[in-house]
């Protein structure tokens, strides 16, 4: 009998075997059950971020035609600022007037674009929102912008598909694949498969690897349906490339934790030692090295203390006010075509020196910041760089970059929404000195088109995606594959090696 026909034969007694194992059966129907909960779970929560975006950008819209309406109101003829609508119009509260509407009155959001495969993990969307307002003077509500949940439900994690993949479904490959060598011991059949040339490595890997990779058949299959009918992922080719990159990542997944398996098996004498030997390879490959791997990264990439930050921040503020003229000079000598002709520096208004004021606070954080981010960024490489140490990590990793929701993407959308942010305030910043010059010249009682009057809203930056954010950052799985060889060549080794605890078991 050839070796291809031998292995051939040997799956297909197998799967008959399994048919008749109905709680086999039981458990593979339930893992599947769990698994395609999971996704309407990650399709429920993706479509509530999605609403999210819509309103926001539906809010931005309809604020930029409101205060488009009051300003044609406003300005549409010279008695129009005496009619009763306006009659206690305050400037912080006028869409029409640039200080108000800068401050106040704009609406802008920045909204990262979502991945086809975005249902497929929620990953790190749980605190880290899709959306986020940018204001005028200040990135600081958006640097800090996070989801409002309880921290406990935070620390849990959503009960989502990469959940059920990366917890759960380990488990039920273990429970397929761990009883593959010891019912044969139990049943003293090694003997008589060795007489017909089937060795006990050969048995256990074409079982192990048969089980494994149908199993991640069936549940790639039921997932790719379910995503598409309710609508998960798009019917497109985007889609079918997310949720083939899925399906890859899914098969090395399985074929490692069968590779787990036949080296718990081979290194095992019973069901009982192999039932033990499992669940602690499971809890240290899912639980401990995951742990381990963020301890060790913490420990060589301390991040500095966030107290640290408070304080340089309100140092800052008071060094501003401490020296708030000279700060202001040095802000006119660098752009004299805005220094005011008939105004002092110390009696400029509030609303003059705004952007000024936090340009200077940036300046005097500018070290502390940069201190956070090295610290922030030696993290990162040092967990990218030793990720493959960990497979579970590794393949929540990739889970995440195929999501969309890992960090280095949203490393990307900070970047990008720091570039819109610095624009929209240029923009405000040199309109508000310019308008502050005409007011001076114009000597306007209320606000006024040749004062502080605004009706250019069009012009308003808009935050746009960079086509870099709106694609998957792919991970190579070869550490995955790595580590299935490696486990599958042990369990080769030890029982062409030691044979004896196996032949023993099963002549006894």
């Amino acid at each position: 009998m050839s070796r291809i026909r031998q292995i051939y034969w040997l799956v297909a007694y197998d799967l008959r075997g399994m048919a008749r194992e109905r709680g086999l059966l039981a458990l593979l129907a339930v893992a599947l059950g769990l698994a395609l909960w999971g996704l309407t779970q990650g399709a429920a929560f993706q479509s509530g971020a999605a609403s999210t975006v819509g309103a926001a950008q539906a809010r931005e819209a309809q604020a930029r035609q409101d205060a488009h309406d009051l300003a044609r109101r406003y300005f549409a003829a010279p008695e129009a600022p005496e009619a009763p609508e306006f009659a206690d119009a305050k400037w912080w509260r006028s869409a029409f007037d640039l200080r108000g509407y800068a401050f106040y009155g704009h609406v802008g959001f920045a909204a990262k674009p979502e991945l086809p495969g975005a249902a497929l993990a929620v990953a790190q969307a749980d605190v880290l929102p899709p959306v986020v307002r940018v204001r005028a003077d200040s990135l600081e509500a958006s640097r800090s912008a996070y989801e409002l949940e309880h921290p406990a439900r935070l620390a849990v994690g959503r009960f989502d598909l990469m959940f059920c993949v990366v917890y759960l479904w380990p488990l039920l490959l273990l429970a397929l694949n761990l009883p593959v060598l010891s019912l044969e011991r139990e049943k003293r059949q090694l003997p008589v498969l060795r007489l017909q040339g089937v060795s006990p490595a050969r048995l256990l890997l074409t079982r192990t690897l048969a089980r494994s990779g149908l199993a991640a058949l069936a549940l790639a299959s039921c997932v790719a349906l379910l995503a598409w009918v309710v609508g998960a992922v798009p019917a497109d080719a985007a889609g079918m490339a997310a949720l083939g990159a899925w399906a890859l990542w899914l098969l090395a997944w399985s074929l490692f934790w069968g590779s787990v398996a036949a080296a718990v098996a081979a290194a095992s004498t019973g069901r009982a030692t192999a039932a033990f030997a499992g669940f602690a390879a499971w809890l240290v490959l899912v639980v401990l090295l995951p742990a381990l791997l963020g301890a060790a990264v913490g420990l060589a990439a301390p991040q500095p203390s966030r107290e640290s930050y408070v304080r340089a921040m309100r140092d800052a503020g008071d060094q501003f006010a401490q020296h708030r003229s000279a700060v202001l000079a040095r802000f006119y000598d660098d752009h004299p075509q805005w220094r005011p002709a008939k105004t002092s520096l110390d009696k400029l208004s509030s609303s003059v020196m705004r952007i000024p004021r936090m340009l200077e606070q940036e300046r005097l954080m500018a070290p502390v910041e940069a201190r956070f981010a090295e610290a922030r960024a030696q993290r990162e490489a040092l967990f990218a760089r030793w990720l493959w140490l960990s497979p579970a990590s590794l393949f929540s990793e990739a889970q995440a970059r195929l999501a969309g929701h890992d960090t280095a993407r949203h490393r990307r959308f900070e970047a990008e929404l720091q570039g819109h942010h610095s624009a929209l305030r240029s923009f405000f910043n040199q309109r508000i000195q310019e308008a502050a010059l005409r007011d001076e010249a114009s000597g306007c009682k209320q606000t006024c088109l040749e004062g502080w009057g605004f009706t250019d809203f069009d012009a308003v930056p808009r935050f746009q995606a960079s086509p870099a954010l709106q694609q998957a950052t792919p991970l190579p799985s070869l550490a995955l594959w790595a580590w299935a060889l490696a486990l599958l060549a042990l369990a080769a080794w030890w029982l062409r090696e030691r044979p004896a605890p196996a032949l023993q078991a099963a002549a006894a």
